[in-house]
């Protein structure tokens, strides 16, 4: 299995899709590429989300760790770009 360096998983842009089931929240990893221009879909707890930032189409910036070859997310703040 191919690694990301540790800095990569650090500040990943990401936007927020929506709702989609109780305490759940869809988000769009690296929008705009990949799986026909759309990013990669990840459905996080939506408790990872602070509740100004659940909004859809609000951008964010996304911290990501590894444990046993398994990417997860471990913060999420405001993007201000």
């Amino acid at each position: 299995m191919i690694g990301y360096p540790e800095e990569w998983l650090k500040q990943i842009p990401a936007e927020v899709f929506g709702c989609l089931i109780p305490g759940e929240l869809r988000i769009v990893v690296f929008p705009g590429n990949g799986h026909v221009n759309g990013g990669a879909h990840w459905d996080i707890s939506s408790d990872l989300v602070p509740n100004e930032l659940r909004i859809p189409n609000t951008r964010i910036w996304v911290e990501m760790a590894k444990e046993k070859g398994v990417l997860y997310i471990v913060r999420v703040w405001r993007r201000n770009d």
